[in-house]
């Protein structure tokens, strides 16, 4: 399902009831960490069509992620994270054009998960100490080693 940024901000911001705002950052993450995944194990099967819906899916997440900043707070954090939101935007549709994706792909991995685990820390999700040390999921620890 495509959705336009302007729309994922509003499901962002009005999501399920008993679901926190934080708790739907974490999720919009964990969603851009597995398009770029696929997208990945898409590219190695050879499968570009695939591949570039996936890119795209998770640019247009971050686009969503930016959209729902309020930019009333004029807080120096919002300007941060509209940076980073669409830098990250740019550096997914990026990925396939570089002379190394698998490189670029983790690089950008390496920043969405501490993006995720800094905003569960926030939520309490994960201790104080354990957000720099957390060794990452067997999963991602694998699927991080075939990238690089």
């Amino acid at each position: 399902m495509k959705m336009r940024p302007v729309t994922a901000a509003r499901a962002y911001r009005s999501a399920h009831a008993g679901s926190g705002v934080l708790d739907i950052v974490v999720a919009v993450y964990d969603a851009v960490i597995v398009d770029l995944l696929r997208a990945h194990e898409a590219r190695t099967a050879g499968q570009l069509d695939v591949e570039f819906k996936l890119l795209q899916n998770a640019s247009r997440l971050a686009l969503g992620l930016y959209a729902s900043l309020d930019r009333r707070l004029q807080a120096p954090v919002v300007a941060s994270l509209q940076g980073f939101y669409l830098t990250m935007s740019f550096q997914i549709l990026a990925i396939p054009r570089g002379p190394d994706p698998a490189r670029a792909a983790a690089r950008l991995l390496l920043q969405l998960r501490a993006m995720r685990d800094a905003w569960r820390q926030v939520l309490g999700q994960l201790p104080a100490a354990a957000g720099a040390q957390r060794a990452p999921l067997a999963a991602e620890i694998n699927d991080l080693n075939v990238l690089l």
